[in-house]
């Protein structure tokens, strides 16, 4: 690569410092997701099987193909993928990924670049790329909830915008948190023993067992941050284990979650979630008032063509 710049639709891939911009900022991207964006980039328009990808990017390391799956998702999420008529990132099934959108080779600034902050923040939050219409009840009462109790889950059917919603009140939180406040979609993970490798790849902790969750619990004993549990119904009962387990053990951790029903953990607080068009308010698990929040038709559409995309891995 040689120093070069790589451009593809918004963004500035430098590879050599590790830096990726959208216009003039950097994205928020972890470590192993640049690597998967680099050798997708560099080989555009080409097949990069799963197998390879896990080589270049965990090198000497076993990892379970799901934490690929998690990474690519947190690299789609990063990008906007899906949103706005972007397309980057697409899943050959059963063989691997293909970077799709046109790539062009420019001539690096003359002017400093911007620090690469990006990799030392604590957080792997993607940047908003839609505006919250609505939603300023719904997300000062669970950053009020996470202040002073532990776990919140984010109930409603699909498309409601519980993402949208738990993302944004983890961004207010960033400050609050110490050790971070780190993303983990599961959507991608069909088999719920994964789950506690799929928190500890997001947190960068290397387990090597086939029992995860006590060296998971044991990493986040001393930590001081919020995780943020994304799509959590079609894995519900792994979840609710790792909740209990985590607020057993880890007394600083606290956890946020969406899903389409709550997990009935000791000391849940449930926020049910529905279209602006029916504000009734629906009670949460610890009696206090319910939340109304509006439908967004275009997070509903975007979440349903990645839900579709991480089918087909």
């Amino acid at each position: 690569m040689d120093g070069r710049v790589i451009a593809f639709g918004p963004f500035r891939l430098f590879v050599a410092q590790r830096l990726l911009l959208e216009g003039d900022r950097p994205a928020r991207l972890g470590n192993r997701a640049f690597d998967i964006l680099t050798a997708l980039v560099e080989r555009a328009g080409e097949i990069v099987g799963k197998q390879e990808l896990i080589a270049r990017v965990w090198q000497k390391t076993f990892v379970e193909e799901a934490n690929l799956k998690i990474q690519v998702s947190a690299l789609r999420r990063a990008l906007g993928d899906g949103q706005g008529g972007r397309r980057f990132v697409a899943t050959i099934p059963g063989r691997g990924y293909s970077f799709v959108a046109r790539v062009r080779f420019v001539e690096p600034p003359q002017a400093p670049m911007p620090a690469a902050t990006t990799h030392l923040e604590a957080h792997n939050l993607p940047h908003a790329v839609t505006r919250m219409i609505g939603r300023e009840e719904a997300m000062a009462a669970l950053a009020s909830r996470l202040s002073s109790e532990r776990i919140a889950t984010i109930v409603g059917p699909g498309g409601i915008g519980k993402t949208t919603v738990a993302l944004a009140v983890a961004e207010r939180l960033i400050a609050s948190y110490e050790d971070g406040v780190w993303l983990v979609d599961l959507a991608p993970l069909r088999d719920p023993r994964l789950v506690p490798s799929a928190v500890a790849t997001v947190l960068g902790l290397g387990i090597r067992t086939e029992n995860p969750l006590p060296s998971l619990i044991a990493g986040l004993r001393d930590k001081r941050l919020l995780l943020v549990l994304d799509t959590c119904e079609h894995v519900i009962d792994a979840v609710a284990g790792l909740a209990m387990a985590v607020l057993d053990s880890a007394p600083r951790v606290n956890l946020l979650l969406t899903s389409r029903e709550r997990l009935k953990v000791a000391g849940e607080g449930e926020y049910r979630l529905g279209p602006l068009s029916k504000p009734a308010a629906i009670a949460q698990t610890d009696g206090r008032r319910g939340l109304g929040v509006p439908r967004c038709t275009a997070i509903r559409r975007a979440r349903e063509r990645d839900h579709r995309r991480l089918r087909g891995d």
